[in-house]
């Protein structure tokens, strides 16, 4: 019986990723996500997705999060990347490669989501800035870590837990803090 109720509530899942357009082929789905897609959401095989606190108690109790905010707007999400209550945000373009570790709670955003000059706040004019963010092979981010706009992290890098990440971060280094800054080498 418990196989069948494990079998079905998969099912029930991936369906939600369907219907909502995301491109996979061999997930493993835990919790159902906030998905909004206007562009392209790719996943990679042997992927692991959890959403909601049964799946993760540890940090928050937060859904996952997938957003596409444009139709030219694409998420990439490699293969064997493990994602736990993350919220990823792509107006333009956030890429996760291979075997990247996302820890609860982790929030990629490409976006600024509003204009910086308060004038063009107010008028809801100017231009709202857009980088795209490339996390490379090997990454580990650790819980409730942020990466903002424009920000590539290097292969095999870690990120502190709760850390703020506002520049690229080189391949092989440990960086923490708020704003993240380089701890150690590998």
């Amino acid at each position: 019986m418990k196989k069948i109720l494990k079998f079905f509530i998969s099912s029930v899942v991936r369906l939600h990723y369907k219907r909502n357009g995301v491109i996979f082929s061999n997930i493993k789905a835990l919790g159902i996500p906030k998905i909004r897609n206007k562009g392209k959401i790719l996943i990679g095989n042997n992927c692991t997705i959890k959403s909601g606190i049964l799946f993760n108690p540890t940090f928050n109790i937060s859904k996952t999060i997938l957003t596409t905010e444009k139709d030219d707007s694409i998420l990439t999400i490699g293969n064997n990347v493990g994602i736990s209550n993350t919220i990823l945000y792509a107006a333009k373009s956030i890429t996760i490669d291979d075997n990247v570790m996302l820890g609860a709670g982790v929030k990629i955003f490409d976006t600024d989501f509003h204009q910086i000059d308060p004038l063009d706040r107010l008028k809801g004019t100017g231009v709202i800035k857009m980088k795209p963010v490339h996390i490379k092979k090997n990454v580990f981010i650790g819980a409730g870590a942020m990466i903002l706009k424009g920000v590539t992290i290097g292969e095999n890098s870690v990120i502190g837990a709760l850390s703020v990440v506002t520049k690229d971060v080189p391949e092989n280094q440990i960086w923490a803090g708020n704003p993240a800054r380089h701890v150690s080498d590998i």
